[in-house]
C-alpha cells in the first residue's frame, strides 16, 4: 500500500529530473551557440533555459521536502514549499527578463552580425529540448502550482525557441541581422507574461487569498441549503497547496438542535463541500440561535474590515 501512495511522487521527481538534466545541457549548448554565431536571440534563450533549469531543480526539491511527514510544529507539513518555489521561480524570472532587457537595448545601440547558419542549428537542438520538457511536465501542471511554475518556464521557452529557428532562417537568406533583437524583444515579453501570471497566483496562495475558481457567496450558499442549517458566518477559505483548500466557518442551527443532530448537519455540509467545491479539510462550529439568521449574501460584506 505505501508503494501505491508514494509511486505518483516518485514518477513525478523522476521526470522533474529527467527534465533538469535536459534543461542544463541545452542551456550550455544554446550559450556556446551564443557566443559562435553572435545571436542575442540565442543568448536570451539560453537565459530563459537556465531558468527552467534552476526552476526544475527548486521544484523537485520542493516536491522532496513536501513529501515529509506532518509534524505538531508544522501541522499541515512542508506543503505550502512548493508554493514557496513557484513565486522564487516567478522571482527569478522577472530578474533574468530584466537582464535581458538591458542586453537588448545594448544590442539596438551596438548591432552586430549573427551567423545565421549556426544560430539555426543550435535553436533546433534547443527547440526539441524545450519539447520534451513540456511533454514531460504538461499533465502534472494542470494539477500542481510548483510544477506549473517549471511548466511556464518551459512553455515559454518553447515559443521563444519557435522565435529563434523562425528568426535564424530569415538572417539566413536574408542577412538582416536586426531579427535577431527583435526576437530576443520578443522572448523578453514571453518571460515577463509568465512571471506575472505565477508571481499573482502564488502570492494569491501565499496571502492565503479565496481560490480564484471559488465565489464565497456560492460556498454559503451551498451550506445554507443543507437541510438544518439557519445561516453561516466567519466564512473563510484559502488554499495550502495545490489541490488542498481549507475551509472555517460557524453553523447556525435551531436552538433546540440535539449535540447528535448538530454533528449530523456538519457532516451533511463537509459532504456537500467535498462533493461540490473538492474542499476536503473543513473545520465548522456549530452556534445555536432562535431569532438571528445570517444571510449567504452577508458573508463577504461581513468578512471585510
Amino acid at each position: 500500500m505505501a508503494t501505491d501512495v508514494h509511486t505518483p511522487r516518485l514518477r513525478l521527481e523522476r521526470r522533474l529530473a529527467a527534465a533538469l538534466g535536459i534543461a542544463v545541457s541545452a542551456a550550455l549548448v544554446e550559450t556556446f551557440g551564443s557566443w559562435w554565431s553572435g545571436s542575442l536571440a540565442l543568448l536570451s534563450d539560453a537565459g530563459h533555459v537556465g531558468t527552467d533549469a534552476v526552476a526544475l531543480g527548486l521544484s523537485l526539491a520542493a516536491i522532496r521536502i513536501a513529501g515529509r511527514p506532518h509534524t505538531p510544529q508544522m501541522s499541515f507539513g512542508y506543503h505550502r514549499i512548493e508554493v514557496l518555489a513557484a513565486f522564487v521561480n516567478a522571482v527569478l524570472l522577472a530578474v533574468i527578463a530584466s537582464s535581458l532587457a538591458f542586453a537588448v537595448y545594448g544590442r539596438v545601440a551596438h548591432p552586430q552580425a549573427v551567423q545565421g547558419e549556426t544560430m539555426f542549428a543550435v535553436g533546433l537542438a534547443g527547440l526539441a529540448a524545450n519539447l520534451t520538457i513540456v511533454s514531460l511536465l504538461g499533465r502534472s501542471a494542470r494539477k500542481n502550482i510548483n510544477i506549473r511554475g517549471a511548466f511556464l518556464h518551459a512553455y515559454g521557452d518553447t515559443l521563444g525557441s519557435v522565435g529563434v529557428v523562425a528568426g535564424a532562417a530569415l538572417i539566413a537568406f536574408t542577412h538582416f541581422v536586426f531579427v535577431d533583437t527583435v526576437i530576443a524583444v520578443f522572448i523578453v515579453v514571453l518571460i515577463a507574461a509568465s512571471t506575472a501570471r505565477l508571481l499573482r497566483d502564488s502570492a494569491r496562495i501565499i496571502l492565503e487569498g479565496t481560490p480564484e475558481n471559488l465565489r464565497p457567496e456560492e460556498v454559503a450558499e451551498a451550506i445554507r441549503s443543507v437541510p438544518g442549517v439557519r445561516g453561516v458566518h466567519d466564512l473563510h477559505v484559502w488554499t495550502v497547496t495545490s489541490d488542498l483548500v481549507v475551509l472555517t466557518g460557524h453553523l447556525s442551527v435551531a436552538g433546540n438542535a440535539t449535540v447528535q443532530e448538530a454533528a449530523r448537519i456538519v457532516e451533511a455540509v463537509q459532504e456537500r463541500l467535498r462533493d461540490r467545491f473538492h474542499i476536503t479539510h473543513s473545520t465548522l462550529q456549530v452556534d445555536n440561535l432562535q431569532d438571528e439568521i445570517i444571510a449567504p449574501g452577508d458573508v463577504t460584506r461581513m468578512n471585510r474590515p
